[in-house]
């Protein structure tokens, strides 16, 4: 692998970084019953009871329950090489998984605006440092933690990288919460529940980029999915992860960790989880060469000969990179 994670990538310095079926009713058949009252007294009453009462008809047997059958699911989104992903071109939100590991799933927005109404609630959850991980922000909380941050839903993040699990646990938050979902998230929502569908037994990996536009050129959005794919690695391959986390905790020095923490502190991570720490600085290390995003002199200080010592540990246990 050559490129980062999540992509949180701002330009520069700190780079800178848009349908439930209805219910089926049931139908309740209910019987009538006839009684006949007679009443018998006097010299009538022989009359009355020589007549034969009308019987009741058998009751109907109970229709046999039929189980629905399962709805079929639908196709598994294509396989698509790197390069295939980068030249891509939808003006709908699209979604394919990475060719060279299925479990890598890849959304594709038309814009970074989309791809912060689709991702930044997740982001808000999952790994942001100003922000609860215990519950769901609502809208209106959503956008005041991204304008005390100086940004725009739009570059919160430049791309975004989670575990498949972690997201279905915070629309099952959300639901809890009673909180109403916009129709991008809901839509990576059916995405999330599609790859739990097709293989329950691993989970995926899910990664967002945005389309060439505004500032996003065709050089970054490579970059960008690079850093990304980095990242599917790291949540799916479990010995590669090992591997990050072991030179994290013994190949950086103590000063080298804490230049990683202030740098990603200033890109808005939870410098207080450690996994994220070791998962980023994997990434950017060796998965983002585009200064714009990241360059080991200016965002930590460090000479090329220092940046390249980690690069050479993490690089002994990396899968092929993208």
């Amino acid at each position: 692998m050559d490129e980062e994670s999540t992509v949180r990538l701002r330009p520069g310095a700190p780079a800178p970084a848009a349908n439930a079926l209805p219910p089926t009713g049931r139908r309740n058949v209910l019987g009538l019953g006839l009684g006949v009252a007679l009443l018998a007294g006097g010299v009538g009453a022989g009359w009355w009871w020589s007549r034969q009462a009308p019987t009741a008809p058998p009751p109907a047997a109970p229709a046999p329950l039929v189980s629905a059958a399962p709805a079929p699911l639908p196709p598994a989104p294509p396989l698509l090489g790197m390069e295939a992903m980068v030249v891509h071109r939808s003006a709908m939100p699209s979604v394919f998984r990475w060719a060279d590991n299925p479990l890598v799933w890849v959304l594709d927005f038309p814009s970074l605006e989309a791809q912060g109404q689709a991702m930044n609630r997740a982001a808000a959850l999952i790994e942001k440092g100003t922000t609860p991980r215990d519950r769901v922000l609502r809208d209106e909380e959503l956008a005041a933690a991204i304008a005390a941050d100086s940004r725009s839903a739009a570059d919160w993040y430049f791309g975004h990288n989670y575990r498949a699990a972690d997201l279905r646990r915070m629309f099952e938050m959300a639901d809890r919460q009673g909180i109403r979902l916009n129709p991008l998230e809901l839509w990576v929502r059916e995405q999330v529940e599609l790859a739990h569908r097709l293989d329950r037994a691993r989970d995926a990996a899910f990664l967002s980029i945005p389309a060439v536009g505004g500032p996003v050129d065709l050089d970054m959005r490579r970059s960008i999915l690079r850093h990304e794919l980095s990242h599917g690695q790291f949540f799916t391959l479990p010995l590669f992860a090992a591997h990050v986390m072991r030179v994290w905790e013994q190949g950086f020095t103590q000063a080298e960790r804490d230049a990683i923490r202030t740098f990603l502190g200033r890109e808005g991570y939870d410098v207080k989880q450690d996994e994220v720490m070791a998962n980023e600085a994997m990434a950017y290390l060796l998965f983002t060469p585009d200064r714009r995003f990241f360059d080991p002199a200016r965002d930590l200080g460090w000479s090329d000969a220092q940046a390249d010592r980690l690069r050479a540990l993490l690089r002994e246990g990396a899968p092929d990179a993208p």
